[in-house]
């Protein structure tokens, strides 16, 4: 499985207003910069090194691969990788919008399991109302996705047929080259990816409303207690010592709070 990318935002407070243009426009990194930040996305990642999207922007300005009152051009990818030692390429000219049976996304998948990186190019529709790279990472039922412009769970975590129908070409990126035999996982790392998950799962519907009946319910019978300053955190995971408080609760037990 490929390692989840450094995650850069093109609208990062930090850049999003810096210039990113040519002259006779006043584009920004925040609102152009998407191909440049995924670039620098996979480029640190793999070098190591620190490469954030003005890094990235400045380079494409510099070689001349930035759109007059458009993006960034398609031959950028190949010699901003190439300036690091990574292989890039692109995978076909043929546009895949609306195509998403094409046997270009079936290629595409094959590189993932390979080892490969893509970035993808998204036409009109969730992830764009125009054009805009994505990187993509894995795909394991869904597409997984580094967003340069959202962190929204569906643009992060893509169904496989929206996602192909709404992607017009695709660039791969060689990481077999960087890869090196991980050390083994400690627990404070499982935790901290665990706790991200969790998180993210949260976001995705924080307290729907189909269930606010049955939360009512469970607050006026105590079964639910809340944290330290009472906050229900209808989110969060459930602990077997928190399982059994609920069901001796409901059974008409009695435990002491903690």
């Amino acid at each position: 499985m490929n390692r989840r990318p450094i995650a850069y935002l093109q609208t990062d407070p930090r850049w999003a207003a810096l210039p990113y243009r040519v002259p006779g426009e006043r584009a920004t990194i925040g609102g152009s910069g998407c191909g440049p930040t995924a670039a620098a996305m996979l480029i640190e990642t793999l070098t190591g090194k620190t490469f954030t999207p003005v890094d990235a922007c400045a380079w494409s300005v510099e070689h001349g691969y930035k759109a007059l009152n458009q993006g960034t051009y398609y031959s950028y990818f190949v010699p901003q990788f190439a300036e690091f030692g990574i292989p890039c390429g692109q995978l076909s000219w043929v546009n895949t919008y609306g195509k998403p049976d094409h046997e270009n996304h079936r290629k595409a998948a094959v590189l993932l399991r390979q080892g490969y990186y893509l970035i993808a190019l998204m036409g009109r529709g969730l992830w764009t109302r125009s054009g805009h790279f994505v990187v993509v990472w894995w795909e394991d039922g869904l597409v997984r996705i580094c967003d340069p412009a959202s962190t929204q769970y569906e643009r992060m975590n893509g169904d496989p047929v929206l996602f192909r129908s709404q992607v017009k070409y695709y660039w791969w990126v060689d990481a077999r080259p960087f890869q090196k035999e991980e050390d083994d996982m400690t627990q404070e790392e499982f935790q901290r990816l665990a706790g991200e998950y969790l998180e993210q799962l949260g976001r995705r519907e924080p307290d729907p409303a189909w269930g606010a009946e049955a939360r009512a319910w469970a607050l006026e019978q105590g079964l639910i207690a809340g944290d330290e300053h009472g906050a229900p955190r209808w989110e969060a995971p459930v602990t077997r010592n928190q399982l059994v408080t609920v069901l001796y609760r409901l059974w008409g037990g009695s435990t002491q709070e903690e």
